[in-house]
């Protein structure tokens, strides 16, 4: 009996290291079995937790999801085992994440697994992979919190040097980074894009940039390859695709010329014009950065006032030559002011953009460049307009004075081109009061429509055009109800950018059509920008003035910034323009003289003017 007593002991220890070997067991093929619950089992690793337990919490919560894989609190536990591994131990908390994001796709913690587990990567410097779930994970959700930890992987493959990896995350976060975030963006995108050796990499990825400031730099850069293997025709391409704001100076000092460049601005800064020559001349300023702490560019501003004296613009232009030795001119303005200019340019042989609505004489080597808004740009732009809204037949209504014919006959010449017929013109004597009697006249005559043109009721036409100032236009929409011609588009000149023409016309010009060489309120941010930042500096909001001043400047400067030019060889750059991104509309030279600009279109909606973005 003594003998039995003494075995059950050695019994119960045979039965004990049998269940152990078969939790064990259990434990080796991954089932854990726990006779806690899994809420207490939560509760306690969460207690553990408070109490910096943090080794107890780690193994009670992955004892949690591995006994209860189905349960609702198995996917906290394995993302908060994952958690506490990552401070520690990152390869770890990488498994973990990874199992997370296998185990549980429908869990609402799967950002957040995906996000620890993108820093796993980058804290393991598994840059490749961490790219991949970057970029997938962006394009899902631009995550406030995941741009910081993109600027953690763009460092991380700058410092590798893998700069096609950094340029594309770069296009990527840039447009949703804080103003911080991308002043240091930009520093990493300079010295990415100027360790790119190959060109074709660059222009690869030009489709990817959303914000001009990257833009300005890669183009940069690209054309002053194309210049370093003599290709500057290429390179000067390129330039002209730099919008304003840019300053290509501030990327290095390699490429500086060994002068600055000279350049002679003709303006009349006193008398009748002063205003306006001022503001012109505010514009020059601001491009030339004078008023910023970025660096200013390579060019030397000689400042002339010709005042009242149009006269005295040949002279200025001769010592400008023989004394001061320019490349380039900018100014004068006006029509008869850039008349002599031109003149005495192009027999000099120096390139000049001028303020003139009048197109530049015809030349096959042209020095003589208009950057402001002909009558032919607004025109067209109109017509456009028109066409692309199926509008076929238009009246016009025009003052005797020059611009009334000049726009009116430009209008009706170049219509047939765009598909559009005009049907009906009448004139009125400039400084006419009451229009009564004009619309009642316009109404009853006789309608000019080719053969086998339907006949339109009421008026007939579609539309009217009314080259006018904002406030005859709109006493003239004023009178178009009383005749019951109603559903009829108004069309006009930038002279209608004036708050007048919402004011007085009020319902009667809803819907009207018109342009500007400059729209202040436009949502396009490089003016938004250029709006913020002369406003800061000199206290206005800029007009069409400054803007086509900063234009011109901020063209010639990039075009020296990026090669030394000869005064021929300047010219040949700006006749090789296409499309430059200017604040005033996108504009394009040609090497004889003649300029083509996409300019603003604008629409009034509910009595407020907004821009008709193409």
């Amino acid at each position: 009996m003594k003998h039995i007593m003494n075995y059950i002991p050695q019994l119960k220890r045979l039965f004990l290291i049998s269940i152990l070997s078969l939790l064990c067991a259990c434990a080796s093929q991954g089932k854990f079995i726990s006779s806690e619950s899994p809420k207490v089992l939560y509760s306690r690793a969460v207690n553990q937790e408070a109490y910096g337990d943090l080794d107890g919490a780690y193994r009670t919560y992955i004892l949690l999801r591995e006994a209860y894989p189905d349960n609702e609190l198995a996917p906290k536990a394995l993302y908060r085992a994952a958690e506490i591994s990552s401070a520690r131990s990152p390869g770890r908390a990488v498994e973990l994440y990874r199992t997370f994001l296998a185990s549980y796709p429908k869990s609402p913690l799967m950002p957040q697994a995906r996000q620890g587990l993108l820093e796993g990567e980058i804290k393991l410097g598994a840059y490749s992979e961490a790219y991949d779930l970057f970029t997938y994970a962006f394009s899902h959700d631009k995550d406030p919190r995941l741009i910081q930890t993109g600027m953690k992987l763009i460092r991380g493959l700058h410092a590798q040097k893998d700069y096609p990896r950094v340029l594309s995350l770069i296009c990527m976060i840039f447009p949703h980074a804080d103003k911080p975030s991308q002043e240091a963006l930009l520093g990493l995108w300079k010295t990415a894009v100027a360790g790119t050796d190959r060109v074709d990499a660059l222009e690869g990825i030009e489709d990817k940039v959303l914000d001009d400031r990257l833009l300005g730099i890669l183009l940069a850069h690209e054309a002053r390859m194309y210049a370093d293997k003599g290709e500057k025709d290429v390179a000067a391409s390129i330039v002209s695709r730099i919008g304003p704001g840019v300053s290509l100076t501030s990327m290095d000092g390699q490429y500086a010329p060994a002068r600055k460049t000279r350049v002679g601005v003709l303006l009349p800064l006193s008398g009748k014009l002063e205003s306006v020559g001022q503001r012109v001349l505010r514009g020059i300023e601001f491009a030339s950065n004078i008023f910023s702490t970025d660096p200013a560019p390579q060019v030397e501003y000689l400042i002339r006032d010709y005042g009242e004296n149009e006269q005295a613009i040949p002279g200025l232009i001769e010592q400008l030559d023989t004394k001061d030795k320019v490349d380039a001119v900018i100014g004068p303005i006006g029509e008869s002011a850039g008349g002599l200019a031109c003149k005495e340019v192009q027999k000099r042989g120096i390139p000049s953009i001028m303020f003139t609505r009048a197109q530049a004489p015809s030349d096959k080597e042209s020095y003589c460049f208009s950057n402001f808004v002909s009558v032919d740009i607004q025109v067209e732009n109109l017509l456009k307009a028109a066409a692309d809204r199926g509008i076929t037949r238009f009246a016009i209504l025009y003052p005797t004075d020059n611009f009334g014919r000049i726009f009116a006959s430009t209008f009706a010449q170049k219509s047939k081109s765009f598909g559009i017929e005009v049907v009906k013109q009448m004139e009125y004597p400039q400084g006419q009061g009451n229009f009564k009697g004009i619309i009642q006249r316009l109404i009853k005559s006789p309608v000019s429509s080719g053969p086998g043109k339907p006949k339109l009721p009421g008026p007939g036409f579609e539309a009217l055009l009314i080259p006018d100032t904002a406030s005859n236009a709109s006493m003239i929409a004023s009178y178009l109800p009383y005749f019951n011609i109603r559903g009829i588009r108004l069309f006009g000149p930038n002279l209608w950018d004036s708050p007048d023409f919402v004011r007085m016309g009020g319902r009667n010009v809803e819907n009207a059509i018109f342009v500007s060489g400059f729209f202040t309120d436009s949502e396009r941010k490089a003016v938004q920008e250029f709006n913020s930042r002369f406003n800061a500096t000199f206290g206005y909001k800029p007009s069409i003035w400054e803007a086509s001043a900063y234009d011109s400047a901020s063209i010639i400067q990039n075009m020296t910034d990026i090669m030394p030019s000869s005064r021929k060889g300047l010219r040949e750059q700006i006749g090789l323009i296409k499309d430059y991104p200017g604040l005033t509309g996108t504009t394009s030279f040609s090497r004889d003289g003649r300029v083509k600009k996409t300019i603003y279109v604008l629409t009034v909606r509910n009595q407020a003017v907004e821009e008709i973005i193409p």
